[in-house]
Formats: C-alpha cells, structure tokens, sequence
C-alpha cells in the first residue's frame, strides 16, 4: 500500500471517528428535544383533562363521569387519546376506540408526580404520562394521556439519514480531495526517489533535484542535494587520492626496479652494489612512511583516534626535545603552560605536532626561529607555530592542507616529502573534535594555530 493511499485513509479514519462522535451527539440531542417536546404536549393535555375532572374530594365514580361528560367529550373531540381510571385502575372513561381502550394499565407502584412511559400498542409506539390525581393524600382518580409517537419517529429517522448521507458524502468527497492533495505533496518525495534510483543505475552524482514543496520537503530536498554533493565530491576526492597516491608511489618503485636490475649484473662492483642497496633502503623506508600516512588517512577517526587522558604539555614538550636534538640549525623557543589535558590519542597528538614543526624547519632558513606555544582559554587548548621563513604564497594558502599539495617553494628546491605531513595534521586535529588555521605573509614567515577542546581542570 502507497504511503498516498495510507495517508488519505488515515485522514478519512480519523474524520470519520470526529463525524460519528458529532453525528451521534447531535442525534441524542434531538431526540431529547423532540421528546421533551412530545411530553410538554402530553402534560399540557392531560392538564386539561385535570381540570375537566376537578374538584374531587372521593374517589371517582361512574356518576362524577356522567356529570362532566360534556367537558370530557369536548377534549376528546380533539384528537386527544387519554383515559380515565378510578383508584383500582378501572376504566370509567376513555376517547375513541380502538386506541383509547387499549392504554396499559399504570405501572406498579406509587406515582409520584407524572410518569411517562413509551409502549408500543396495535404495533405503533406511544408516548403515554399517568397522572394521579389526588385528594387529602389520597388517590382519586388516574389519568393517563397518550401520543403516537409515529411522526417523532419518523423525523428522528429523517435527522439519523441525513446525518448518515452527509457523513459519507462528506468523507468521500474528503477521502478523494486528500489523495489527490497527497498525491500533489507526495510528488516531490517521488521525484526524489526516482532521481535515487538513477543515480544508483548510472552512477552519475551531478543530477540535482530542485527544491520545491513545503517547507519539510525543501528541507528534505536540500538535505538529499547535499549528500550527493557530499558523494560526487567524496568519489571524486578519492580518485584524485588514487591517482596522487598511485603517482606518489610509482617513483621509488621505478627506483627499486632499477636498482634491482642493476644488483642482477654480475659486473657490479662491491661500492655500486652498497650504493644500490642505501639507496633502496631509503626508498622502501619512504614508502613505509608514505603508506602509513595513506591508510591514516583513508581510516573513520573513530578507528584511527584513541580516546584517554592525555598530558598535552608533556607531549609538546616531548616533542620540542626531539627537535632540538635533532636540528642545529633553527633556534627554537617554547613557550608551554603547564597541566593542560586533554582527552584524545597521544601518539598522533605527537606526529600532528611533529608535522608542524618539521613543516616550520624545512622553509625557514638557517639560523631562523621557530616558536611554539601552548596556552589554554576557556576549555580551548590552542597551539601556535611561528616561524621566521619565507611564508605561505596567498593564492597557495587555501590549498596547503589538501592531500598531495606541495608549494612552489617545494617543487623548485626538489625537498622530499609528498605532501602529506599538512594534510595529517588537519586530519588528526579535526578527529579530536579541533580545528587548524594558518596565517602568513610572504617574507614574514608564517603562523599555524591548532585548537582543541581541553579536558576539565581538577
């Protein structure tokens, strides 16, 4: 079943539970109404019939009928059925026959006011008031009015049809405007099913849909837009990461090659044999380090990123050491607060921060300076690396921390690396929920900042 057709079927439902609830209230209150009505006209007849009777001091008898006969016939010459019982119910008068001879007696027990009783007589429902009529607290005589209820039926019909006619003409005019309406509010959501489907058979992420609809459905729309924008460039990312990877990795295996072809001859002497396989060594070593870097990068952060406490002044400071042991050539200035945490993996806290500053060493020129600084604001751990060389190009900076992105500077100079170090920084940093920047101006050197959430102080 179409969600349409759910949908126009749930509303006829619930409007035709809302119909049947008004349709019966509004049919108890009419037949109140009307019988109210029916008995306001019985109690104004047998009021009549009262007085016709009255005064009676004892019980009556055949001879209080004769006197009043002419007050009574002239009441029943109106229509009126009623008869008249003395106080062991039988009957001294009644109105026209059949009917008025055939009123049941008075119900047993005493009758305390009026009493009204509906009885079906000759097959025909009445509506009958028994009223009592007393004299020093004693019962004198019984009347009992009748009225045929035929016509009240009979409107109570006419009311209970027309509430049922309404009611279903109501929900089938309603049932087939909600599915015509469903379908109009639905298309949207079909053309985007459809466009689902083709792109899953030709595999083609360029088709958009335009947003049109209600507001959900734009929302809907935009949101289905951008997750096959977000597809169409994650592919095309990827292919570019196979194509840069591929490329990457096809110099040092042509040098291996070679190398290899050259280790078969057996005129190569014992030096070229030892060049051959330092040269090797270097080659395979870059691509234990390039093929690190790509499955980093090719993991979830939820796979590649631990989660524990981690003393983050420690780490740069760490860090910091083995630059200095390493590099003779840059001053180098730290600037650390102490005791600022964090919650996150502390090997690759290390290697993005060991990015950075190899980043820093390798374009600032000797005898240049390279910071680094820790400070915590608010819950925000920030790190800054300043350094004194040439800076960052303008047109080249919204590109540096891209996969495979390397500088002018870089491909002039012939530096090594395959430009991925920046990359894994951004990488490591936006895996603990941080965020890295960079500003520079050509000449001045440059400045990365890297901020991360900081755990809570004790």
């Amino acid at each position: 079943m179409s969600l349409r057709l759910r949908l126009a079927l749930l509303y006829v439902l619930l409007l035709a539970l809302g119909l049947a609830a008004f349709s019966f209230g509004v049919y108890l209150v009419a037949q109140a109404r009307i019988y109210n009505a029916v008995d306001s006209d019985l109690g104004d007849q047998a009021s009549g019939v009262v007085a016709a009777l009255e005064p009676l001091e004892a019980p009556l008898t055949e001879n209080d009928i004769n006197s009043r006969r002419q007050q009574l016939d002239d009441a029943a010459s109106t229509g009126a059925i009623f008869q008249i019982r003395d106080p062991e119910n039988r009957v001294l008068y009644a109105s026209g026959a059949p009917i008025g001879r055939s009123l049941p007696v008075p119900p047993e027990g005493d009758l305390n006011g009026p009493t009204y009783v509906t009885s079906r007589i000759q097959d025909s429902r009445f509506r009958i008031l028994y009223q009592r009529i007393v004299s020093n607290r004693r019962t004198v005589a019984i009347v009992e009015e009748a009225l045929s209820l035929q016509q009240t039926d009979h409107a109570l019909a006419e009311i209970r049809d027309v509430l049922i006619f309404g009611g279903v003409t109501i929900l089938a005019v309603a049932g087939a405007t909600t599915y015509a309406l469903a379908g109009q509010a639905l298309e949207p959501v079909n053309e985007l099913s459809r466009l689902a489907r083709d792109v899953e058979r030709t595999a083609d992420f360029s088709k958009r849909l335009q947003p049109r609809g209600g507001t959900e459905i734009k929302e809907l729309i935009a949101t289905f837009n951008a997750m096959i924008e977000r597809v169409e460039k994650a592919l095309l990312s990827q292919r570019a990461f196979l194509a840069d990877s591929s490329h990457e990795l096809r110099r040092p295996l042509t040098v291996l090659r070679a190398n290899i072809d050259v280790l078969k001859d057996p005129s190569v002497t014992k030096d070229q044999r030892d060049a051959c396989l330092r040269e090797m060594s270097v080659d395979a070593e870059g691509m234990g380090r390039l093929l690190s870097d790509l499955l980093l990068l090719s993991r979830e952060e939820a796979q590649a990123i631990e989660r524990a406490p981690v003393d983050y002044t420690a780490v740069c400071r760490d860090v910091v050491d083995r630059l200095k042991a390493q590099d003779r050539r840059h001053e180098i200035v730290v600037q650390v607060e102490d005791s600022i945490r964090l919650r996150g993996d502390k090997q690759r806290l290390s290697q993005m921060l060991s990015n950075l500053l190899d980043n820093a060493a390798s374009y600032t020129p000797q005898g240049g300076r390279i910071e680094l600084k820790l400070s915590r604001t608010d819950h925000v751990a920030r790190t800054e690396v300043h350094d004194t060389g040439r800076g960052i190009p303008a047109d080249e900076a919204p590109h540096i921390f891209e996969r495979f992105y390397r500088g002018e500077a870089a491909r002039v100079s012939g530096r090594d690396g395959a430009g991925l170090g920046l990359s894994i920084v951004k990488y490591i940093a936006e895996a603990h929920g941080g965020t890295v920047s960079v500003k520079s101006e050509p000449g001045l050197g440059a400045t990365f900042t890297v901020d991360l959430p900081a755990a809570r102080q004790a």
